[in-house]
């Protein structure tokens, strides 16, 4: 897809969200939008059920979000809210940002992506696409609110997309230094041992997502960037 198609298609589905209804979905991702209705749905019933918190620390990505279950208890000192559905990719946030993003109107946003966006063949540059598109979003919609962007992670089974991970980390963090309310946190420096080349010991078995040892290194690197906000009324 062509730069200037891939930017209309972006811009218009930023106004779809804006009135909170995308109808219009590119042929390329309208199989995958279906398959995570059932994610949403279980969001949608779990509020239902347990209330909305709202001006939390709100986590939203895709599995390496889902499967770090004790986020909260990694973080005690905050309200944490972790809406990460496996699977998902920028765009996909973008399409349900009404339901996965607006109810919570949180303080702060933990953002992790890239990971299935470059795997399914995007470049890095169409990846910033979309990272702007949502800073952009949250700009309009959630004025004030910090977005802290986590870095996208390498991991030796999708080693042949490395260096394009790299490439769109450090193009994210060009962009979060032009943007004092937009932070960069690089998770994924530890991830390799002295001689540069990835620590599988880090990894499940899939090797692709992390093991305990793997996010007791993102916790110790993301704890600095928790707001004092989420401190406030905490449960």
């Amino acid at each position: 897809m062509n730069k200037l198609l891939r930017l209309s298609l972006l811009l218009c589905l930023l106004s779809l969200a804006w009135r909170g209804s995308a109808q219009e979905v590119p042929e390329l991702h309208r199989n995958r939008i279906e398959q995570l209705r059932p994610s949403i749905a279980a969001f949608k019933a779990e509020d239902a059920k347990n209330g909305i918190t709202q001006g939390a620390i709100l986590m939203v990505g895709s599995s390496s979000f889902t499967r770090w279950q004790d986020a909260d208890k990694a973080f005690p000192s905050h309200r944490i809210i972790n809406r990460g559905f496996g699977g998902s990719q920028l765009y996909d946030i973008l399409y349900f940002f009404d339901q996965v993003v607006m109810p919570y109107k949180p303080c702060q946003i933990l953002l992790y992506e890239g990971d299935n966006d470059i795997a399914s063949g995007m470049t890095p540059e169409q990846y910033l696409e979309d990272v702007i598109t949502f800073v952009r979003l949250v700009e309009v919609r959630l004025p004030g609110t910090v977005v802290s962007i986590v870095s996208t992670k390498p991991s030796p089974a999708r080693a042949k997309w490395e260096s394009a991970y790299l490439r769109a980390n450090r193009l994210v963090r060009e962009l979060t230094e032009t943007k004092p309310h937009v932070q960069y946190i690089d998770v994924a420096q530890l991830l390799y041992n002295r001689n540069g080349k990835l620590r599988p010991e880090l990894f499940i078995q899939d090797q692709i997502h992390l093991n305990e040892k793997g996010y007791a290194i993102w916790q110790a690197i993301i704890a600095p960037y928790l707001i004092d906000e989420g401190l406030k009324n905490k449960k």
